[in-house]
């Protein structure tokens, strides 16, 4: 099953980008009918996760930062529902989950909803009808279909892809970075499955 899954990332990387990109912009409605408004008005973005989805945080903390130009924190699920954390209202919660159901992750969704009320919250899942999609304000789905291998591989490119998806979005509608530059990112993501396929 890894190995077949392996082999599938090209496909799984062109069903997150179906419908998300133009010729040469990303779709902000791709995170759903308000996330114009909700990425207008935050100034950082909290990610929490686990596993290899923690893993792809740690590569989207980068983006975040050096491209959209906005504060990133990512922290454990595990490690940040036992702690008492301060969310500002500015922040963009995300929580990242391949099915949805990772019980950490659901429980600092939970908690953090609970601290601050006002926060706006973005789950990045491969699964519509899952516990962390329906406790979110804003979803994006991966589409990368089921994933049986234990070792994680489409899942994982799948939410890289999201997540560059989200530095865009967020980079554009905050005007920090350029049509240039986002053309530039859009036709990288284009090439992607081929490069990857040749890879």
């Amino acid at each position: 099953f890894m190995q077949k899954e392996i082999f599938e990332q090209p496909q799984a990387i062109r069903d997150t980008l179906e419908s998300r990109i133009t010729k040469d912009k990303v779709l902000v409605s791709a995170f759903g009918y308000k996330a114009n408004e909700i990425f207008n008005k935050i100034k950082q973005v909290q990610i929490i996760a686990c596993g290899t989805s923690y893993n792809a945080s740690l590569v989207a903390k980068y983006w975040l930062e050096d491209i959209a130009k906005i504060s990133c924190n990512v922290e454990v699920a595990s490690e940040y529902r036992y702690r008492h954390p301060i969310i500002l209202d500015d922040t963009l919660f995300v929580t990242i989950s391949q099915s949805g159901e990772t019980a950490d992750t659901l429980e600092a969704l939970k908690t953090a909803k609970k601290i601050n009320k006002k926060i706006k919250t973005l789950c990045i899942s491969n699964s519509a009808e899952s516990s962390i999609t329906r406790n979110s304000d804003l979803t994006f789905l991966t589409h990368a279909g089921p994933e049986i291998g234990v070792a994680s591989t489409k899942a994982f490119t799948s939410q890289l892809v999201a997540l560059a998806l989200l530095t865009c979005s967020i980079g554009s509608v905050k005007k920090t970075i350029n049509e240039a530059q986002e053309k530039r990112i859009v036709n990288g993501l284009k090439r992607l499955p081929e490069l990857v396929n040749k890879a």
